[in-house]
């Protein structure tokens, strides 16, 4: 059995991640954030890309947008070409 790579671990702890957001939303403001503006949030909504709703029964209540849906979606960042080791933890 091979040691894991650095890639492996930040892969396993992306996946991680995602299970953790499956059932947690965020607001729109947020989303935006995440995906780096509203135009693309709405294509991502439009495109079934992100999922989203609205809490029953709260007519001035904000949407709420699937946390693992927006993290899936989110726009690169290719100034980081490289992985930082000091994020990389096994535990």
């Amino acid at each position: 059995l091979m040691p894991p790579t650095v890639v492996s671990i930040m892969a396993l702890k992306y996946r991680s991640l995602l299970i953790i957001a499956e059932n947690m939303y965020v607001s729109q403001k947020k989303a935006v954030k995440f995906v780096k503006g509203e135009k693309r949030l709405q294509r991502l909504v439009d495109e079934g890309r992100i999922r989203y709703d609205k809490p029953f029964g709260a007519s001035n209540t904000m949407w709420r947008y699937n946390l693992a849906d927006i993290l899936k979606n989110v726009k690169t960042d290719f100034r980081l070409s490289e992985i930082d080791p000091e994020i990389v933890v096994s535990g």
